[in-house]
């Protein structure tokens, strides 16, 4: 089988990662490297040889060897750029968020599916090992009914000029509670504040309702004294926490809940607290970005459905753009 022929646009800090992943990856070939800026080029070829260097994405996208584009370009751009991919015939993986807004991300989809190409979006927690361990925990039954699920993702840095906190940080979290509780929610709420720049929210705390009474919390923010990336899940009969901080704890399960008694002096129900052991399972650790572009390179070859497909990467951001609008009324958005 021929080498997959892939071009990459986009060679920022990101960018890179992406460069030396295709470019270790068996039976894939790096074949161009795009980008403005002579410097980044210049540094991305040191790490995949040989590719061309230009900043002509067309110019990539004409070469009918080209079978696939990576798209890690800044999130304006997403759109325009994972088009013009899709309508030269390119199966597309492209960063988070898909789109700056429902009707692109919808376009996208649709042409994908008129093109019967691959679209798949870089929400990269999915093909994270701990996360995967989790949503494993979740469907075996093992934490019980899942209750309630939330989230931090906090840092101090990385502060975006044309973004805010939510649609930088978010995506990640919503594309996990998504996964884990199998559905997408039917309301959000948010509250934020621009402390640094005006009009644009540093910090987001949003609140989403599911389907059957479950909901998810997250706090996202660029001004915190903290790096905290966690995930906690409580459920009926066990509670589990994801820590991407940890070395190597990354998940912990606790035999923890509350147990209904009745008690036959008084035949009253009664709640309880139960304190078990804490279980720090085993699993492997793989790099998920390795795992990320491996599933989108089997994708391509087979024909298959991406995890993060483009309806997945279309109902983030429907949920971004709805947690948005909750930002601006102070009202819930209704999905």
């Amino acid at each position: 089988m021929p080498d997959l022929s892939v071009a990459i646009a986009g060679c920022g800090q990101w960018g890179s990662n992406h460069v030396r992943t295709f470019g270790n990856l068996p039976g894939v070939r790096v074949k161009y490297l795009v980008d403005a800026d002579p410097g980044r080029l210049a540094r991305a070829q040191q790490i995949v040889r040989p590719a061309t260097a230009t900043a002509d994405f067309a110019a990539a996208l004409d070469d009918p060897e080209v079978a696939a584009a990576v798209i890690a370009t800044n999130s304006e751009s997403h759109h325009a750029l994972a088009r013009q991919a899709l309508l030269a015939g390119k199966h597309v993986l492209v960063e988070k968020p898909l789109a700056l807004n429902v009707r692109d991300a919808e376009d996208l989809v649709e042409t994908a599916a008129k093109h019967d190409r691959v679209l798949m979006v870089g929400h990269l927690l999915l093909y994270h090992p701990a996360v995967r361990y989790l949503k494993g925990l979740i469907d075996s039954g093992d934490l019980g009914q899942v209750l309630y699920l939330y989230s931090m993702r906090v840092n101090l840095g990385a502060i975006r000029r044309n973004e805010n906190a939510l649609w930088s940080l978010a995506p990640h979290d919503i594309s996990v509670m998504l996964y884990l509780l199998g559905k997408n929610p039917e309301r959000a709420m948010a509250n934020g504040k621009c402390y640094l720049q005006r009009g644009i929210e540093d910090v987001v705390f949003f609140l989403l309702d599911f389907p059957g009474g479950q909901m998810a919390q997250a706090q996202v923010s660029w001004l915190d004294p903290h790096k905290i990336r966690k995930f906690t899940v409580v459920g009926t009969r066990k509670m589990a926490a994801f820590d991407d901080m940890e070395a190597t704890e990354k998940i912990k399960v606790y035999n923890k809940g509350v147990n209904e008694e009745i008690r036959y002096g008084s035949y009253d129900e009664v709640l309880t607290l139960r304190e078990g052991d804490i279980n720090i399972p085993y699993f492997k650790m793989t790099e998920p970005l390795k795992v990320e572009a491996a599933h989108f390179v089997e994708c391509v070859r087979e024909g298959k459905r991406p995890l993060s497909d483009g309806q997945n990467g279309l109902d983030v951001v429907r949920i971004l753009e709805a947690v948005t609008g909750s930002l601006k009324t102070g009202q819930p958005a209704v999905l």
